[in-house]
């Protein structure tokens, strides 16, 4: 009987576990995992996609997948828990990723240093590549936020922000990974639209403007709630 994405998924993290790849390691391609856990090409794929948006792995469109942290060490998981648990609670959840990533620009803006001002420019940079790819989206989607906040210097801050963004993102594209589609505000024709709700926050950090940093991570959210919306509505 053929493994299913999720029971695939569960071995793709054992055999992290067990080749103890650290984070930054590059995963066997898909084709060699297929072979490596004896299963099919198109599952280890729907199995990547799990993984990614349980935040435990990146993808980076024509370079491959990644391992982001060590599946014993994500926070998100507990997070994931209670949300599942109780999915009308979404709405809290998101509001509490606000309050987070409001106070992580206001601490970056107060002690980012120039090098990380760069850093951020560069997941923006990877964030407009992955338009149109869900996979690569939902990991540079986090990685950008998530670069930002950790120049808070603020480590439990950081870890908890990037663990609310990642569980929220695997609940607004959950129904689309499952599909393997494509939402509509992700199609390549939205380019400009999704830079522009991102690159204010970047701007904000970049000229240390507390209150654009605030105001653009309100809009974030606003948007970021009407996306939920959608996913629910699924």
């Amino acid at each position: 009987m053929p493994l299913v994405a999720e029971d695939v998924a569960s071995q793709i993290q054992d055999f992290i576990i067990a080749q103890n790849l650290s984070e930054g390691s590059r995963l066997p391609s898909e084709r060699d995992l297929a072979k490596i856990l004896s299963t099919s090409r198109p599952t280890v794929s729907q199995a990547i996609r799990i993984l990614v948006v349980k935040g435990l792995i990146q993808s980076r469109r024509g370079s491959g997948s990644y391992v982001t942290r060590r599946p014993q060490e994500s926070l998100a998981a507990s997070v994931n828990l209670m949300l599942d648990l109780d999915r009308d609670s979404v709405h809290h959840l998101n509001d509490l990723r606000l309050w987070l990533e409001t106070m992580g620009i206001v601490q970056a803006i107060e002690r980012g240093t120039d090098a990380e001002i760069a850093e951020g420019e560069a997941a923006l940079e990877v964030l407009k590549d992955s338009i149109g790819d869900i996979s690569a989206w939902m990991s540079a989607d986090t990685h950008f936020h998530a670069t930002l906040v950790r120049a808070s210097h603020n480590p439990y801050l950081a870890s908890i922000f990037e663990s609310v963004h990642a569980t929220l993102i695997e609940y607004e594209y959950r129904a689309w990974v499952d599909k393997g589609t494509v939402p509509k505000w992700l199609r390549k024709t939205e380019a400009a639209a999704v830079t522009a709700l991102h690159e204010p926050i970047l701007q904000a950090f970049k000229e240390r403007n507390e209150e654009a940093g605030r105001i653009a991570v309100l809009h974030h959210h606003y948007v970021m709630a009407q996306h939920l919306i959608a996913s629910h509505a699924q």
